[in-house]
């Protein structure tokens, strides 16, 4: 081997030699690799370049899924962009030779011009009868004669006549092209075939091309910052300049965006979004992917392919940058229908569409609550108001029923005292005749001679005493006969019984009964109108006296009683020795207007049972069994409440 092969192979043992295998990737793990298919890749430049990187991962991923498990994909990076002419192609060759010579894969994929002739060679030196995957992006594989055997692969066209099309669009006052370019062997093939193609679009639109490709560096980037306004800049790659110095074409490609002082275009979407305004750009995972899938077919021993004339690989479809386009002030009105717009900004809509809708959502929800709860309240005070009118109206109902009860009331009073005219007469008639009597004695006393005084002194007596007693009975029945609001006051219910008994008993001697009072006492207090509670009373002796009319006279007995029930009642009963009630008559007793007597009005037990009620107490009326009937008041002591 020469000092030149080995100045070459050196670098080459070097180079790392990556593996993305289903096993590890060292020797004595290769060697005890299960059965099954291999791949070799050999690519290019290196793997960590973005393009690469991608387009082996998305072929990688393409080939297991394709073939439905892992394959064992052996990946050399030849350097051919950074490392090139024969003795280091030789030395590539003498190497590889060396490490695959017992190695052999299952297929041979390998991408570019360069590369492409390298793997052939290898291929006819090592393994003549294995199948090649190639990605080219050059014909001459296919139009030359004859075809290699058993190679397959697709076309990779940069189409940097469409990106300038694109650039012409979007700036249409470009009278200049300014084409970057690097200086390997394999960019100035790429530069030969873009000058080709962009001549016809050139003499059509009279526009200047300024070539900056094959410069060093810094003069390139110096150019670059000192175009004329109405240039744009196509770009391809940059991986070394004309002195032979490699670069990193992502790097450079940053430093170019620095330095040029106009819009630049580009055929590669890994480097979209470093400011690069846009282009027809190569989808590199895309391409990846129709390859693996390639690959797999061929590893099923498929017959498609092998005679196949290259295919154009998949591009993206037209792309460019909105925040190139905004840099640079291009008009977005200026980017054709159909073009892809990356990294655009989301309007303020779009930003926070889903937020709007919701807030506004919640807004609706909110005004539509509010309404159902206004539309509720006003229900509300509508039911309010109603009611209220309701209430009203029963309170008026109400005080008018007392009132007309009260009417009923007065008039029950005045229709009994009228019924007791006799008695009353009677009564005051007495202590009339008494006076009368008296003054005539007293004056007689006076003229004897001598006069007694001192008996005159006790006709006097007498007379005022009489007097007093006439006017009690005036004043029981001016207090029966008044009419006004009832006032509610504690009393004795035994006290109102001793009054209104001695208001009816001079009726009951006229009428030949006698009166029994049976009174507890102690009797708790009872709240209410006490006159209102007189003429219950009242209204219970008439009766009672009225029911004894066909008893002869000497029989007939009126009982009056008071008794406690406990602490929270006190109780009235009036019995008389009449012939009692019939039972069937007992509901009926009550109701207005309903009265066994022949002269009665039927008013005075329904007018009772509405006082005693209107004070919080029951009227009840039984008919005991030759007892003649027994009518029994309940009102509520006074501890237990005022009624309503």
């Amino acid at each position: 081997m020469s000092q030149t092969a080995l100045k070459f192979l050196l670098p080459c043992l070097l180079l790392t030699t990556t593996t993305f295998a289903a096993g590890s990737a060292d020797v004595v793990a290769q060697e005890a690799r299960p059965a099954g298919k291999s791949v070799l890749l050999l690519v290019p430049e290196d793997t960590a370049l973005p393009a690469m990187a991608m387009l082996v991962s998305s072929l990688r991923s393409s080939l297991w899924e394709s073939w439905g498990g892992p394959v064992t994909v052996d990946v050399e990076s030849l350097d051919l962009g950074w490392a090139s002419g024969s003795e280091y192609k030789r030395a590539l060759r003498s190497w590889y030779r060396v490490k695959y010579r017992e190695r052999r894969p299952d297929a041979l994929v390998t991408f570019r011009t360069d590369a492409i002739r390298v793997s052939l060679e290898l291929r006819q030196e090592l393994w003549p009868d294995i199948p090649v995957v190639a990605l080219s992006e050059e014909k001459w594989l296919w139009e030359q004669s004859p075809r290699p055997e058993r190679v397959v692969g697709q076309w990779l066209h940069y189409n940097m006549l469409a990106t300038a099309e694109l650039a012409l669009q979007l700036m249409p006052g470009t009278r200049r092209l300014a084409l970057v370019n690097g200086s390997s062997s394999w960019e100035q093939a790429q530069q030969k075939q873009f000058l080709q193609e962009l001549q016809p679009l050139l003499a059509r639109r009279g526009l200047e091309l300024i070539d900056l490709s094959g410069l060093p560096l810094a003069e390139m980037l110096e150019r670059v910052g000192t175009l004329p306004a109405d240039t744009a800049v196509l770009t391809f790659t940059f991986m070394s300049d004309s002195t032979g110095r490699p670069f990193v074409p992502r790097e450079v490609a940053r430093m170019l965006l620095a330095a040029s002082n106009r819009p630049c275009f580009t055929v590669h979407d890994t480097v979209l979004g470093m400011g690069f305004v846009g282009g027809v750009l190569i989808n590199y995972e895309a391409v990846g992917r129709q390859l693996g899938m390639l690959t797999a077919r061929m590893l099923r021993g498929e017959q498609v392919g092998f005679s196949t004339p290259l295919e154009p690989a998949p591009v993206d479809s037209v792309t460019v940058d909105a925040r190139a386009l905004q840099r640079w002030g291009i008009a977005r009105d200026k980017v054709p229908p159909g073009v892809r717009i990356a990294f655009e900004e989301p309007s303020f809509w779009e930003r926070y569409r889903w937020y709007v809708l919701g807030a506004l959502t919640i807004i609706a929800l909110q005004a539509l609550m509010t309404g159902v709860l206004v539309v509720e309240r006003r229900r509300r005070i509508r039911a309010q108001a109603e009611l209220n009118e309701r209430h009203r109206l029963e309170k008026l109902s109400e005080l008018e029923a007392r009132r007309t009860l009260e009417q009923l009331a007065h008039v029950g009073r005045v229709a009994a005292l009228g019924e007791m005219a006799a008695s009353l007469a009677h009564e005051l008639n007495q202590p009339l005749a008494a006076i009368l009597t008296n003054a005539q004695a007293a004056r007689r006393l006076l003229d004897a001679t001598p006069a007694e005084l001192g008996e005159v002194r006790e006709a006097l007596g007498d007379i005022i005493s009489d007097d007093k007693r006439a006017g009690e009975v005036i004043r029981r029945m001016r207090t029966l006969l008044k009419k006004g609001e009832p006032q509610y006051e504690f009393h004795s219910l035994n006290e109102l019984v001793r009054e209104m008994a001695r208001m009816v008993v001079n009726d009951m001697l006229l009428r030949g009964a006698d009166l029994h009072l049976v009174l507890t006492p102690s009797l708790p207090a009872v709240r209410g109108d006490g006159i209102q509670l007189q003429q219950v009373v009242l209204n219970l002796l008439v009766n009672a006296l009225d029911a004894m009319a066909d008893v002869p006279a000497g029989q007939r007995q009126v009982w009056v009683r008071t008794t406690s029930t406990g602490q929270e009642q006190v109780e009235l009963s009036v019995q008389d020795s009449g012939g009692g009630i019939e039972p069937s008559r007992l509901p009926l007793i009550f109701e207005p207007f309903y009265s066994t007597k022949e002269q009665g009005l039927g008013m005075g037990l329904s007018i009772s049972r509405s006082i005693v009620e209107a004070h919080g107490g029951q009227l009840q009326a039984e008919s005991p069994p030759g007892q003649g009937a027994l009518l029994r008041c309940l009102l509520p002591a006074a501890t237990s409440g005022l009624p309503s």
